[in-house]
């Protein structure tokens, strides 16, 4: 089988095929090797505008998003009851995941049992790769050790907290201090 030397493209061959791919190609393409991910960094992306993270008692994903269009979505799995076939491993990060192809742009990945390490690997390298600013929706409503999940979001540009039960003042104090806020931040808690 023969293979195309798609690296060993001058680079504005390589910039011109980049900007034509969706944004899970570009994600694939830099989860390939160190090389192709340094080479994606290198290439200004000029389809999504932010990173979206939304974390609560149901569902937790990531989404490279344009606007309110979805470019590519990642839902992190944490159901140990529901046993899924994961078509692949990938290494993201450092970190190996298990990983489910779902209908374009769709992802799944196993987050059992620390969601918070497989979320934060993902967000770390789509941070790295397209440079894009994080908009955070976090309710940690029956969440054990929300805390957890504080280093996945260290500087945000917008951030939403809501909880509405099980939240003291001074573990809000605490994700005040610990979640740098550039632009825009809420802040609901039931003792308000």
């Amino acid at each position: 089988m023969l293979y195309f030397p798609f690296l060993k493209l001058p680079f504005l061959a390589v910039q011109n095929i980049v900007h034509n791919l969706s944004c899970t190609e570009i994600i694939e393409l830099s989860l390939c090797s160190r090389r192709s991910k340094r080479l994606m960094q290198s290439i200004r992306h000029p389809e999504p505008t932010h990173i979206e993270i939304i974390i609560d008692q149901y569902r937790m994903y990531v989404a490279l998003r344009n606007g309110i269009k979805k470019c590519s979505f990642w839902s992190i799995e944490t159901d140990e009851e529901r046993p899924l076939k994961y078509n692949r491993v990938d290494t993201i990060e450092n970190d190996r995941v298990r990983v489910l192809k779902l209908t374009e742009p769709n992802f799944m990945i196993d987050g059992t049992p620390e969601p918070e390490t497989v979320m934060k690997a993902l967000v770390d390298h789509l941070k790295d790769v397209f440079k894009l600013p994080l908009e955070v929706n976090f309710k940690p409503y029956k969440m054990e050790n929300f805390f957890r999940f504080l280093p996945v979001f260290p500087i945000c540009k917008r951030f939403y907290f809501h909880a509405t039960q099980g939240v003291s003042e001074e573990e809000l104090k605490y994700v005040k201090d610990n979640v740098v806020v550039e632009q825009w931040a809420y802040y609901y808690t039931a003792d308000n």
